[in-house]
């Protein structure tokens, strides 16, 4: 049954090969943290929204660049011009504007679409550390199911000595048939075991794929420069600094500040140098008229900027309050991640001294059921109670290195080892 599971698993991974046409397997964490930037279509999402409010903020700088337009009609009774007396049925303007004084209207209303640009880019950085951190935490989780396919494979092993062992008392009269039944039971409890870890194994790979949208076989180490947190005080720091979900809420606040300035702006006037270059107008000459234009207009007698003012002001004091809300939620996260790492590295201390001694007494029941002293039952006790052991240690270290990965995640570790820089204006 374990050699046709173990073949099955074979050909499923060369089927996954072949369909995904993807390169050879890569086996590292650069390669898994490359692999999700590279391929997984929220990165690309996010991306494209970058480039859309980068051309959005495009269009508000071309405000002020001068404007032509033109203008042309068709009369169906010509009429006539004053100057020469000629028949005019189709007037025509053609007219250049620019901007030359808005008091701060344009410049403000730019200022908003780069706030924006900025907001989009942040948010693009934080979908990218939170995809770097579930890979971290996939590649740990591969590895960690790994450890205990291997695990309950020693389990499986070492439960057909003990059979291998009763079996031969039996033969020699030296034991009774009863025991035999109890290590074959043992025996299927540990195949099953077995055949469960191996199918959460394939479950956490196959969540790997899913991030990377290749096969990575997970076969080399976490760094263990990875694995080495500093002090909790800088830890902390460095982590309200590097934070992608902090940045986002303050670009947040940058964006808020500058709707408020667009809205208080928004009824100042333009001025404008303009240009007529003016073909059978009624009651004028064809020639070019030079001008300086104000224009100006009052929506709703001015009442409604002074709402949208009031309204930006409203989500400018909402957003202050969501940093703050961010940095506490950060460091109390930080706070728990740290306890439950330092908690994990305490099981790990005990534990292994707990399968030495389980080790001692292992070989203690050997003896003394050979002696007579111990049941068989007694034996086959302690051999699961080592086990079990064994699957808690394996546990607690994979623990340890996902806190540390987390860890290290929240404070822009990853960033070097997948080879990404932050968003930038490029």
């Amino acid at each position: 049954m374990l050699k046709f599971r173990l073949g099955h698993l074979w050909l499923t991974g060369c089927v996954l090969c072949v369909t995904a046409a993807a390169p050879v397997a890569a086996d590292s964490l650069r390669d898994a943290l490359q692999a999700t930037l590279s391929n997984h279509p929220a990165v690309a999402g996010q991306q494209a929204s970058v480039n859309a409010r980068r051309f959005a903020a495009d269009e508000a700088r071309s405000q002020r660049y001068p404007t032509l337009s033109a203008q042309a009609q068709q009369y169906t009774d010509a009429d006539t011009s004053s100057i020469n007396g000629e028949k005019i049925s189709h007037p025509a303007i053609l007219r250049l504007r620019q901007p030359v004084w808005s008091f701060g209207r344009i410049r403000n209303s730019i200022a908003l679409a780069d706030a924006e640009v900025g907001t989009e880019r942040a948010d693009l950085l934080r979908v990218r550390r939170q995809l770097l951190e579930e890979t971290a935490v996939a590649y740990a989780l591969v590895r960690g199911n790994r450890e205990q396919v291997e695990a309950t494979r020693q389990n499986v092993s070492e439960h057909k000595e003990l059979l291998a062992q009763i079996e031969r008392r039996v033969a020699g009269q030296l034991a009774s048939s009863a025991d035999a039944r109890l290590a074959a039971t043992r025996l299927a409890q540990a195949q099953a075991r077995h055949e469960h870890s191996i199918s959460e194994w394939e479950v956490a790979r196959d969540d790997l794929a899913l991030l990377t949208q290749v096969a990575i076989s997970a076969d080399e180490p976490v760094p263990s420069e990875l694995l080495e947190v500093g002090e909790p005080t800088q830890l902390i720091d460095a982590a309200m600094a590097q934070s992608a979900e902090v940045r986002l809420k303050q670009q947040q606040l940058g964006q808020a500040q500058a709707q408020v300035d667009e809205a208080r702006t928004s009824l100042m006037p333009t001025i404008y140098l303009q240009a007529d270059k003016l073909y059978d107008q009624p009651g004028l000459r064809d020639d070019n008229q030079f001008s300086v234009v104000f224009e100006a207009s009052l929506d709703g007698m001015g009442f409604a900027a002074r709402g949208r003012t009031r309204s930006a002001a409203a989500r400018r004091a909402a957003a202050k309050q969501d940093v703050a809300a961010a940095k506490l939620a950060l460091r109390r996260e930080l706070e728990r991640l740290q306890r439950s790492r330092r908690l994990q590295a305490e099981l790990i201390t005990l534990q292994t001294q707990a399968l030495g001694d389980l080790e001692a007494l292992l070989a203690s029941y050997q003896r003394q059921y050979e002696t007579g002293t111990k049941s068989w039952l007694d034996l086959m006790n302690v051999q699961r109670e080592r086990f079990e052991q064994r699957r808690q240690l394996v546990q607690a270290q994979n623990d340890w290195v996902i806190y540390s990965l987390v860890l290290q995640s929240r404070t822009g570790s990853l960033d070097q080892l997948a080879a990404f820089s932050e968003p930038g204006d490029g």
